[in-house]
């Protein structure tokens, strides 16, 4: 027996059980996403919605810029620390995220203290909570992904999608339909969970100022500020349609457009998050303790359930965008139905290029990350400015599917010469093929006007039809469903910590 074979499969198996335990992490955000977007979108105008979004669009360029490199480098090198040098690393951690939180909060607060007259400005003054409480959210996330911990991170984002909505309708209801009403909900959510599980950790690994590790706070610098130019330029090609739709629209439009953004996010990314929440950490594990050869044996599998999972959620979203529109969003927002199947589509080979882009992060080679999405990020920015004024919002839609299009292709070719990543054609014909049936079937049933009830019926006859095309054809839907039928769920903890 192939020894490598044996540790592919517990890598396989291990990365399962994790799924598993991750799927309330997105169901419930899911619900609670969709849900929200469905009341604010009633109670607000397209233009405070979209005043909403830009400013949560700033504080994320903000917090990037400020706090990624730190998490990036905590899921990157938290399994070569956590059996001795745990105390030292979360030392490290937790006195950089508050060095780095003091250092933002001044110079936010500098920048903030010049006078400026608008709506607007009034609301960037939530930038430096709402960036605090956000990113302290992110930072114990990360080291619960780091851990494998797969159950509480569920519990917590639970948690925060819940007490997100509950939270800012209770301020909503005090102070009127208002961005304001949404900022704070957001920032009280998200330091909820800052706070008790920031706690928790403390009191496990016990930091102390003596073992704070300036060697390797340097490595976390540089391993993870490639990492912050490529967050940035991210942002930029996923964001910067918002404010140039408001420059060349208005505020409205940007409403309208980020409200179908949110629906293809929550739908399409959320998937794409949960298949990265336990891949990720997994592939890390497996290329630290057994190697390259092993790494690229696991990423083939990903990339085969990455495909099978994700091209039907792109074909279904698209095909039913009109349904999902008219039942979701508010009147005023009823044209976001033509930017799902693109806004959809870019979002697909946005996670593909982050699969690839893992070949720089394990062979410690971030620099060129940044270089390789500027060029998408510029084309984004070009297209946008073509496009928008001829065509709207479905043009800023497509200027995005273009941009991560051109992104994912060049994280396949140069992300080869460090891993080479095989993705599965095969495979991925066969879920074309089978998402194109299950299109056309649930394009067969005539209008009863059930609502959602005749929404969700389209949804599981779809999936249906696609289930059963793909388990007829494709022999490694069928090693992944017995797999995950044998799969028994482990006690989270079990090997997580």
């Amino acid at each position: 027996m192939d020894y490598r074979v044996t540790i592919l499969q517990k890598a396989t198996k291990h990365t399962l059980n994790d799924l598993l335990h991750y799927v309330p992490s997105v169901v419930v955000p899911f619900v609670f996403g969709i849900l929200s977007v469905a009341v604010f979108t009633r109670l607000m105008s397209p233009a405070e919605y979209g005043l909403f979004n830009i400013i949560m669009a700033t504080s994320l360029f903000v917090e990037i810029i400020a706090y990624h490199w730190l998490n990036q480098s905590i899921l990157r090198y938290y399994e070569r620390n956590k059996t001795d040098g745990i105390q030292a690393f979360f030392t490290t951690s937790i006195f950089g995220f508050f060095a780095i939180a003091a250092i933002t909060t001044l110079i936010m607060a500098a920048v903030l203290s010049v006078p400026l007259d608008g709506r607007m400005a009034a609301l960037f003054t939530f930038l430096p909570l709402l960036i605090f409480c956000q990113a302290g959210y992110k930072f114990v996330l990360i080291f619960l992904r780091a851990m494998q911990n797969s159950g509480r991170y569920s519990i917590l984002t639970s948690i925060n999608a819940v007490s997100r909505l509950a939270l800012a309708l209770g301020v909503l209801f005090y102070i009127g339909p208002k961005a304001e009403a949404l900022l704070l909900g957001t920032a009280m959510a998200a330091a909820l969970v800052f706070l008790t599980e920031t706690l928790r950790l403390a009191t496990r690994w016990r930091p102390s100022a003596g073992l704070f590790d300036r060697q390797l706070l340097a490595q976390f610098a540089r391993f993870g500020m490639p990492l912050v130019a490529l967050a940035v330029v991210n942002l930029v090609l996923s964001v910067s349609d918002r404010y140039l739709i408001e420059f060349m629209s208005g505020t409205a439009d940007v409403g309208i457009y980020s409200a179908g953004y949110k629906i293809a996010e929550t739908a399409v990314f959320g998937l794409v998050l949960f298949l990265t929440l336990a891949s990720f950490p997994a592939l890390i594990k497996t290329y630290e303790n057994e190697g390259s050869e092993s790494a690229v044996k696991l990423m083939r599998d990903h990339l085969s359930l990455f495909v099978l999972l994700m091209v039907p959620a792109v074909f279904g979203i698209s095909a039913l965008a009109r349904e999902i529109i008219a039942l979701t969003l508010g009147r005023a927002y009823q044209g976001a139905n033509e930017l799902l199947p693109w806004i959809s589509a870019g979002i697909f080979f946005m996670g593909l290029s982050l699969y690839y882009g893992k070949s720089f992060e394990l062979k410690e080679r971030t620099g060129l990350i940044p270089i390789l999405y500027s060029g998408p990020a510029l084309l984004n920015i070009i297209l946008n400015l073509v496009l928008i004024p001829s065509f709207g919002l479905p043009g800023a839609a497509f200027a995005t599917f273009a941009a991560y299009f051109v992104c994912c292709i060049l994280m396949m070719v140069f992300g080869n010469r460090y891993l080479r990543w095989r993705f599965p054609w095969s495979t991925a014909l066969k879920a074309i093929c089978a998402s194109i049936l299950m299109t056309i079937v649930i394009n067969s049933i005539p209008e009863f006007g059930w609502g959602w009830l005749f929404l969700l019926g389209k949804i599981t006859l779809g999936f249906t039809v696609y289930l059963g095309c793909i388990l007829l054809v494709e022999k490694r839907m069928l090693d992944f469903t017995r797999s995950l039928l044998k799969t028994k769920l482990l006690p989270v903890n079990a090997s997580n910590e």
